[in-house]
């Protein structure tokens, strides 16, 4: 039988990764991790790519990093944003053929 503090930190554990894939619940987040994963993008190129503006691209990818899902290194004048983990790409590939697309 499970004790009540066993279940507690299994229910903290499942806030946690039900807070953590909030990140995924948006189009534009989904599009910045899939460029993500081609390697180390600065914000400038990023929003040409995603074809959002910086500014809505800095909210997006603040959230992304708040939950961990990605990491970002500044360069002189320049911001570069990369995966946080290689992990993500099998997630994210997972998720597609779980989806069937």
């Amino acid at each position: 039988m499970i004790d009540n503090k066993e279940r507690l930190k299994k229910l903290e554990q499942a806030d946690r990764v039900a807070e953590s894939l909030k990140a995924l619940t948006h189009p534009v987040r989904i599009r910045i991790l899939e460029e993500l994963r081609k390697g180390s993008v600065c914000v400038g190129e990023l929003s040409k790519r995603i074809g959002v503006s910086q500014t809505n691209l800095s909210q997006h990818l603040g959230l992304l990093r708040n939950y961990g899902w990605v990491r970002k290194k500044k360069e002189a004048l320049y911001v570069y944003y990369s995966l946080a983990d290689d992990s993500i790409t099998y997630i994210l590939k997972k998720v597609y053929e779980l989806i069937q697309i």
